[in-house]
């Protein structure tokens, strides 16, 4: 079996998208029983600092996600907690684009100084898409090892990283905070999702979006999710999951969240997540 490869993607920061890729690898592992990699290509390393620690990451120099765009380079995953592979982000992931392709920056300004028609942006462009051929080809790769993948992106209108992770997966979900923002973007990101299934990844399904942080009490919430679920009925794909800073913190500590719910209102919590969770897991439903 070769691995699916999933991404739970937003446009803005804060919606969630670490705590349902983190519990989804401890889903995966745990549960399931399944070989399980994170490759985190947010800088920031939310999710991969779950797993492994900053030593670990400082005894592995060899293995972090920007390497994932150099042409076949073969990096070897760092094994962290509870069994859970990890590939971790870096602050090379913000230079990008950048000479990773073996030269092929260097040789592609070689050839714009020769040919007067050409620009920098065409430069640019040939080398963003090389970066993007290398590491979804690197992604492949990985499959043959593991059965679930999951790549925890950086906020992005659709920036390098985010359109990569599209590139490579076969599973996506959209993760939305019901606010004005989101409402902005929905279309849009629908739209160019599409295209890049279209154009580059016919293997990606986009099943849709979740709601987070959705608070019940709130008719402001209940109003906006009521609205984009009629407007976009085949594309809300689960039940909201309500606010529960219960479920962030266990998150940061990177335990399931299933096995430390020991009230009411924790155990809702952890229902509402994985119901969502199970969205692209359906497995999950099966298991105890």
């Amino acid at each position: 079996m070769t691995a699916r490869v999933s991404s739970y993607v937003a446009q803005k920061g804060g919606v969630g998208k670490s705590m349902t890729t983190v519990q989804s690898c401890l889903l995966t592992a745990l549960k399931l029983k399944k070989r399980t990699l994170l490759i985190d290509i947010d800088p920031q390393k939310n999710s991969s600092g779950v797993f492994v620690s900053s030593e670990d990451i400082e005894n592995n120099p060899d293995c972090y996600a920007s390497l994932l765009y150099m042409q076949n380079y073969e990096v070897k995953p760092i094994k962290g907690k509870y069994g859970i592979d990890v590939i971790p982000g870096d602050d090379g992931i913000n230079a990008f684009p950048q000479d990773l392709t073996d030269d092929a920056f260097a040789n592609l300004l070689n050839r714009l100084a020769k040919n007067e028609k050409a620009t920098a942006n065409d430069v640019i462009k040939e080398v963003v898409d090389l970066q993007l051929v290398a590491f979804a080809s690197n992604v492949q790769k990985l499959r043959e090892h593991y059965d679930y993948i999951f790549i925890d992106t950086p906020p992005s209108f659709l920036g390098l990283p985010l359109i990569s992770a599209l590139c490579a997966c076969t599973d996506v979900v959209g993760l939305l905070e019901p606010n004005k923002f989101s409402s902005d973007v929905i279309e849009g990101f629908i739209d160019k999702v599409n295209t890049i299934h279209e154009e580059f990844n016919p293997e990606m399904t986009f099943h849709g979006f979740i709601i987070n942080k959705f608070r019940g009490s709130s008719q402001r919430h209940k109003k906006r999710a009521a609205e984009w679920i009629a407007e976009y009925p085949d594309f809300f794909v689960a039940d909201p999951i309500r606010i529960n800073s219960w479920l962030e913190d266990c998150t940061e500590d990177g335990e399931p969240c299933w096995k430390l719910a020991n009230n009411s209102n924790r155990r809702a919590g952890s229902k509402s997540l994985l119901n969502a969770i199970a969205t692209i897991i359906p497995e999950i439903r099966s298991t105890k």
